[in-house]
């Protein structure tokens, strides 16, 4: 139930952030006040991301799905942004992040980069672009494979491995070798 307040009140911010972006003034928009503690708010959520058991909560109960949640993700981008993301405690969660909802490619990485062929790669690499954006890269694999519990567990183990792996090139091996 507090997982499910949570998201509501976040689908409040991203409303207000939307109406303030759009420089909306539409009655609902002047009625959602933001609130003082936004930054702890947001803070608090996007390390919420890093836990595959949240995230399987929100693809089960059809979260994920909502586009105005999604939006809300994308606008969540900022914290991987350094003088935000120096106050993440699980570094985990923008990568979920960025699991869930892709950032838009950049066209200087392709691999056909450098490649002259009289523009015939440019105009194809703009068509897959839109085409991964809207199709496959879009992060709904993702989403759809988190609502299974198996997949859940996967990424909960492979997480565990990650922060193992970490915890022993950070403090050392937990054996002592003599």
């Amino acid at each position: 139930e507090k997982e499910a307040m949570s998201v509501d009140e976040s689908a409040a911010v991203v409303n207000a952030i939307n109406a303030e972006a759009a420089g909306a003034s539409s009655p609902g928009a002047s009625s959602i006040s933001l609130p003082p503690n936004r930054f702890e708010l947001e803070l608090e959520f996007v390390q919420s991301l890093a836990s595959p058991a949240y995230l399987h909560y929100l693809a089960t109960s059809g979260i994920l799905y909502q586009s105005t949640f999604l939006d809300f993700l994308r606008y969540l981008r900022y914290w991987k942004q350094p003088q935000y993301a120096k106050y993440l405690s699980y570094p985990h969660c923008l990568y979920f992040l960025d699991l869930l909802v892709p950032p838009p490619s950049d066209p200087d990485t392709d691999d056909n980069r450098g490649h002259n062929d009289g523009g015939a790669a440019d105009e194809k690499r703009k068509n897959e672009t839109h085409t991964t954006t809207s199709g496959a890269d879009s992060g709904e694999a993702f989403r759809r494979e988190m609502a299974q519990v198996s997949f859940r567990n996967f990424v909960h183990e492979q997480q565990f491995y990650s922060w193992q792996f970490r915890s022993a090139r950070l403090y050392g091996s937990s054996g002592a070798k003599e």
